[in-house]
């Protein structure tokens, strides 16, 4: 793609300052992220669920590199044309050391980073809990002096409401994270109507998730995207939606192909051969192939070696 990595970041930086929120599907490879910006929207997002699930078949709970994620979002980047986000988990080092993650995702194009106070643990029954809010600010800090593109952002992302339950602590978590320079903050599991409460008091944009999951008891998001945008979110977050919908019309293709044993009876499930040869550029190939075509080659006409040709009297 020739699309810079500056231009992108500026890219976002304007829909950020748009009156509607951003609604941000989150990818899982290189295809789903294509596939987002040929749907129409205006830039999407790898997180490490999605990323450890697909290119690596396990459960985000700390396992991936700082490397796999960067070379995960590198490979979106370089497949889209929009401004892509991307989850550096706790940032991977500690304040001292976190220019190191800052530049390795700088360097591959994305727009920005969120980084959480998520000690480990995430999606199972025993969180590990959260960093202290004095030494998470210490990496926002570090990682805000990290960057060398100013439009580069910086998000700072608390789980106090999720892991605690405790409202009042997600928010003053935020707040020192703001003073601490981060460019957007992030609270999964923030109800709409808190969301709406304290707001005023985050003093930068907020995102949430609009499909969070993780809702005791429930398998459908907190509130509606509507009901986000209404509280004041500026960035909705859809991390999920796409890797579950890969991995259950996958697996109800195959269940209804060992069952019936034809194709056909999944044809209507899949993508057109032809339809998704053209989402993929085949023609493309076919425009180039055409334009670097080389002429035909020239008969060989000289002698065969080690014989003389005979000259015409």
């Amino acid at each position: 793609m020739s699309h810079s990595h500056s231009a992108r970041r500026k890219a976002l930086k304007a829909l950020l300052a748009a009156d509607q929120p951003l609604i941000l599907p989150g990818a899982y490879d290189a295809l789903s992220a294509q596939l987002v910006e040929r749907a129409g929207y205006s830039a999407t997002y790898i997180g490490s669920f999605a990323a450890a699930a697909s290119g690596f078949g396990m459960p985000d709970v700390g396992l991936l590199t700082l490397n796999e994620m960067v070379d995960q979002a590198r490979r979106i980047v370089e497949s889209t044309s929009v401004p892509v986000l991307a989850d550096a988990e706790n940032g991977f080092y500690g304040a001292p050391n976190i220019w190191r993650t800052i530049q390795a995702f700088e360097s591959a194009g994305v727009c920005g980073v969120h980084i959480e106070d998520n000690l480990g643990g995430k999606h199972t029954a025993a969180p590990a809990g959260l960093l202290p809010t004095e030494h998470m600010s210490q990496k926002i800090r570090a990682a805000v002096d990290a960057r060398t593109d100013p439009d580069f952002l910086v998000i700072a992302r608390s789980d106090a409401a999720w892991v605690n339950h405790d409202v009042e602590e997600c928010v003053q978590r935020l707040e020192s994270y703001i003073d601490a320079g981060a460019d957007m903050v992030f609270a999964p599991a923030l109800p709409a109507g808190d969301l709406a409460r304290v707001r005023p008091r985050l003093v930068a944009p907020v995102m949430v998730p609009g499909d969070l999951l993780d809702v005791p008891g429930s398998d459908d998001p907190a509130a509606t995207i509507e009901e986000y945008a209404e509280a004041g979110a500026d960035v909705i977050l859809l991390w999920y939606t796409l890797i579950g919908a890969a991995s259950k019309n996958v697996d109800d293709v195959l269940r209804t192909l060992r069952a019936s044993n034809e194709v056909t009876a999944v044809k209507h499930l899949v993508t057109n051969q032809h339809a998704f040869e053209s989402i993929m550029g085949y023609d493309r190939f076919e425009q180039r192939s055409a334009q670097y075509a080389a002429p035909p080659a020239t008969p060989q006409t000289d002698p065969v070696p080690g014989k003389q040709r005979k000259e015409t009297p």
